[in-house]
């Protein structure tokens, strides 16, 4: 398995890692449940959660290529405040054309979910397809926990993938809920605190 690197997004880096999680995300259950999917609407509904919402971005890169994206989210910043949805909410309307109203009841139904304790949020996360399969998830997967585990946090992460449920557990997570959304499967996970 080839080492990537691994770093913080750079703000020029925005436009090329949502465009690694459009090409990610444009076949997922939800995305394409809420938005139709598709590759650029997806890649234009993922900008805002990189550069407008709290958190991370972290990216991974092979020969300074972006071939895999993470956020990390501290507790309770994981979910956005009235007032930074509504600061959004151009963009939604602009973007979704007619799917408003399956993302609101998306994303309420998985904020609703979110642990009411001390955790770090992982997501969105997403590999270039044409690169799954080479550990490159895996890598991105064990430098969150690492630096989850220098803090001695606890973690959470949602996921519409069977696959990735399996993924996740090789790394500490739980499956502690599961409920049907915009009738998708989805996955509500949890990994306890390590000590330090």
């Amino acid at each position: 398995m080839k080492k990537m690197v691994i770093e913080p997004m750079r703000p020029e880096e925005l436009g090329e890692a949502s465009a690694v999680l459009g090409k990610a995300f444009s076949t997922s259950p939800m995305p394409v449940a809420a938005w139709g999917g598709g590759v650029h609407r997806t890649e234009l509904l993922m900008r805002p959660s990189l550069k407008l919402l709290p958190g991370q971005p972290f990216v991974a890169k092979d020969n300074g290529q972006i071939v895999g994206v993470m956020k990390m989210v501290e507790w309770p910043d994981c979910q956005p405040s009235p007032l930074k949805m509504f600061s959004l909410m151009p963009v939604m309307l602009k973007e979704l054309r007619g799917s408003t109203l399956r993302t609101m009841k998306w994303m309420p139904e998985w904020g609703r979910r979110d642990p009411r304790k001390p955790h770090w949020h992982f997501g969105p996360f997403g590999v270039l397809p044409e690169r799954q399969g080479q550990g490159i998830g895996s890598q991105l997967l064990t430098y969150f926990c690492q630096r989850v585990d220098d803090v001695g946090g606890a973690a959470y992460l949602e996921t519409d993938k069977p696959v990735n449920v399996k993924l996740y557990q090789r790394f500490g997570f739980v499956v502690t809920s599961e409920a049907k959304v915009l009738g998708q499967p989805n996955w509500f996970m949890w990994r306890e605190a390590k000590a330090k």
